[in-house]
């Protein structure tokens, strides 16, 4: 069955790509291939069952080894038919293509979805999602408000998913954001749960090792352009999570602590950020 492409459509560039693994584990021969820059044409469409695996694998490269149950989540993003999207590489089947060997060799580079974690309170990973949120927020002294949002069962509350891997561009980011916007207004319409008051968006960010007061930097540079939007946020750190990725290339010499950049987004500024996001990263 041929998979349902989104109004995304496709976007062309050329990037490095990354491997996804640990990069103790990367020898000089993987390292070059990491570093070949190759043409890449991608496609954006909606989540189906044969992207499960992909589809979790970036969901664990965004929690690491927090305790969430990512087989149910990525389920979750697969079940919203009307939301969401993942991006693979774009190609034309040969005659002789084999449909099942395809989709096998054929890697989620990306996902965009949201989760309503207010609705889905009582599935065991936005459980899990809601006590880590409230217990990383208190032992950093974030935001109280915070925890008053996640409580507030009258106010329905969008949990952001929008991971990729490290080198596939942030552009990408562009059409993503705008075609869940679009679903998110039309599932409002139709009186279904997406009329959220808050989005939480979880960010993998990073500075200098041992300097509480250096800049922090955001692993996908289209986040800080919603940081500007966020009403509230707080952060902490997941070194002892060993998340060896930073920038691009693997940190073999330590130099940068790696956090996890919690932001609370005001429904009515989301498209507010998304539209900075255009402005800044969009290409012509």
């Amino acid at each position: 069955m041929a998979s349902k492409k989104k109004r995304v459509g496709e976007l062309d560039t050329a990037e490095k790509m990354s491997d996804p693994s640990d990069g103790e584990n990367m020898d000089e021969e993987t390292e070059m291939e990491v570093n070949e820059e190759i043409q890449v044409d991608f496609e954006a469409r909606v989540p189906e069952g044969s992207d499960f695996h992909g589809i979790r694998t970036l969901l664990q490269q965004l929690f690491l080894k927090a305790n969430i149950n990512l087989s149910e989540m990525a389920d979750i993003i697969i079940s919203q038919g009307q939301v969401g999207s993942v991006v693979k590489q774009s190609y034309v089947p040969e005659e002789d293509d084999d449909e099942e060997e395809m989709a096998e060799d054929d890697p989620v580079l990306a996902v965009t979805s949201v989760i309503n974690i207010t609705d889905k309170k009582d599935m065991e990973c936005v459980k899990q999602v809601r006590s880590m949120l409230i217990d990383q927020c208190q032992k950093c002294g974030g935001d109280p408000k915070f925890s008053k949002v996640l409580n507030d069962s009258d106010h329905h509350v969008g949990l952001l998913v929008s991971e990729r891997y490290i080198n596939i561009p942030p552009q990408i980011s562009v059409p993503m954001f705008d075609s869940l916007l679009k679903e998110v207004e039309k599932c409002k319409n139709k009186k279904m749960k997406y009329d959220f008051s808050y989005y939480i968006l979880l960010c993998k960010t990073y500075r200098q090792k041992g300097q509480k007061n250096s800049p922090l930097f955001f692993t996908n540079a289209e986040e800080e352009y919603l940081q500007e939007v966020s009403e509230a946020k707080f952060q902490y750190s997941v070194q002892a999570d060993r998340d060896t990725v930073v920038t691009g290339t693997w940190d073999s010499e330590d130099q940068f602590e790696a956090f996890r950049t919690v932001l609370l987004i005001p429904a009515d500024k989301l498209k507010q950020g998304v539209e900075k996001i255009k402005t800044e990263l969009a290409t012509t």
